[in-house]
């Protein structure tokens, strides 16, 4: 195991001065310490270096070439606000899809409302989210609802750990998708259109699973966009790849060669998700917080990425995107 050192803050500084060839012509070494002690760590700052090439020749290969501390701050500030937004609006999908959803069943003669949570907890993969549901039981937010529409009979073993040996569930759709998580919801929102024909589902799995991806890593506070090389390649699904087609400008190499990152087909994915399901109001509130941040934001140090072409060229691939949704 390749176990590196504890370093402070200072200590830091030298090694990527030294070892990394990052400069600091436009963040003093001062204020570089106090932001990594107060703002950020080095390690997730540090992770956006990926995004610039180093050098292959001469005494100094293998460092950064041309990447200023200051650099790694915009962009950690960037990808910030990006994840809020993100975070926004995968919350407001997964509203109207709860809504969307409801609205199909209520409209379905054949389901009460109830039998569809009874069959869907009946799979064997369930097991796993009845004890979900059993650990929020006493949840100040849900554990009413459980209480009340859940009754587990709970037995316990020779080591004291709790056995669910028994659970009566009557519950409704409506209450049910307010106790269970996305990814769950999401497992729920395709069985059901699989049992009705899977040609009604309104949202393909492959943008789902997407904006799930996405939805967790923001949840969790990860980086989004601290390597967009093509290092992990994604092969994007029609539905995408069609969509992408339709904007002016858009070369199929310039296709092939972005939607093979997977943190722009992702966000791709959620914008086009966004576009289908959520309601106009909220819709038109949330593009003029996208398109703050796209033009003004994003461009505020636009010279800081004069000749870091993977980033300029990410940029104005977004941009297209994002001017003809929005």
């Amino acid at each position: 195991m390749n176990c590196k050192p504890k370093l402070t803050p200072e200590e830091i500084l030298v090694k990527l001065e030294n070892e990394k060839g990052i400069s600091f012509n436009l963040t003093s070494k001062k204020d570089a310490v106090e932001f990594l002690k107060e703002k950020n760590n080095y390690y997730r700052l540090a992770s956006y270096r990926k995004n610039y090439e180093k050098k292959q020749t001469g005494i100094n290969k293998g460092q950064y070439n041309n990447l200023d501390f200051s650099y790694l701050i915009d962009l950690s500030t960037i990808d910030m606000h990006l994840r809020f937004l993100i975070l926004k609006m995968c919350l407001d999908i997964e509203h109207d899809l709860k809504v969307s959803l409801i609205n199909d069943i209520a409209n379905n003669h054949n389901e009460d409302g109830y039998s569809i949570v009874k069959d869907f907890l009946q799979l064997d993969s369930s097991i796993f989210l009845l004890r979900e549901i059993y650990k929020k039981r006493n949840s100040t937010y849900v554990g009413n609802i459980i209480y009340k529409y859940f009754e587990f009979t709970i037995s316990t073993s020779e080591d004291e750990k709790e056995i669910q040996d028994h659970v009566v569930i009557d519950c409704p759709i409506w209450a049910f998708v307010e106790i269970i998580s996305f990814g769950s919801f999401l497992k729920l929102y395709q069985y059901y259109y699989k049992q009705n024909g899977e040609d009604n589902q309104p949202i393909a799995n492959c943008l789902l699973n997407a904006v799930k991806d996405l939805r967790n890593a923001c949840a969790h506070n990860n980086c989004i966009i601290n390597n967009l090389h093509r290092t992990t390649l994604t092969k994007p699904g029609r539905v995408v790849s069609q969509f992408v087609a339709k904007i002016p400008g858009t070369t199929k190499d310039t296709r092939n060669r972005y939607l093979s990152v997977r943190p722009i087909f992702d966000f791709i994915s959620l914008l086009i998700v966004y576009d289908m399901i959520v309601s106009t109001d909220v819709k038109t509130h949330r593009y003029e917080e996208l398109k703050d941040l796209v033009y003004n934001r994003m461009t505020r140090n636009k010279h800081y990425y004069d000749d870091q072409q993977v980033l300029r060229g990410t940029y104005n691939f977004i941009k297209k995107i994002v001017d003809f949704i929005c």
